[in-house]
């Protein structure tokens, strides 16, 4: 049975009120997030043509509906949901101090929320077992190293492995039992 599109009672949805007794708008099927908006572009003044481009173009890192730029698969109209204005400082921050991840002693005491203010990591980099801190790598090594990784992942923790017997899981293993160039 389809789930329905508005949860709000009737009434509620055929009268127009530009002011609500109900904060923020719950219980519509689109709450007004204005203030979370206004955060958001406060966030990424220091990028906001970079900003508007990531919303218009990009898709959200943290939903599942299907976003593609402004639009969704799910709902009519713009959808700018709060988890996709959250994290979108985190697309446009400016790119950390690559000698900061050459010992890696002093990250430790630092809380998530310290580590993610550091900046975004612009190239690829590795720390092998031993080793104080990262060190950059090109794209071609970390393509490689990556593809050799999942090449050697076990097939109890490759996609299709749940036990069951589904089409999916057969055209898993097929996938799986292709050659690899």
């Amino acid at each position: 049975m389809p789930l329905p599109r508005n949860v709000a009672p009737k009434e509620r949805r055929t009268r127009v009120r530009r002011v609500s007794p109900v904060p923020f708008g719950l219980g519509f099927t689109k709450p007004h997030n204005y203030r979370e908006v206004l955060r958001s572009a406060w966030n990424n003044k220091h990028a906001p043509f970079f900003a508007w481009r990531i919303l218009r173009d990009g898709v959200c890192d943290g939903c599942a509906l299907g976003t593609t730029g402004l639009r969704d698969f799910t709902m009519e109209g713009i959808h700018l949901c709060t988890v996709r204005l959250d994290l979108l400082p985190l697309n446009t921050m400016g790119a950390l101090r690559p000698r900061i991840l050459r010992d890696v002693t002093a990250l430790r005491s630092k809380s998530s929320k310290a580590l993610r203010q550091l900046g975004r990591i612009p190239f690829p980099m590795v720390r092998s077992h031993g080793e104080r801190g990262f060190r950059r790598i090109s794209w071609e090594e970390a393509l490689q190293t990556a593809a050799a990784q999942i090449r050697a992942t076990s097939r109890t923790r490759s996609p299709g492995s749940s036990g069951r017997t589904t089409s999916t899981t057969r055209a898993a293993r097929v996938t799986r039992r292709a050659p690899r160039g």
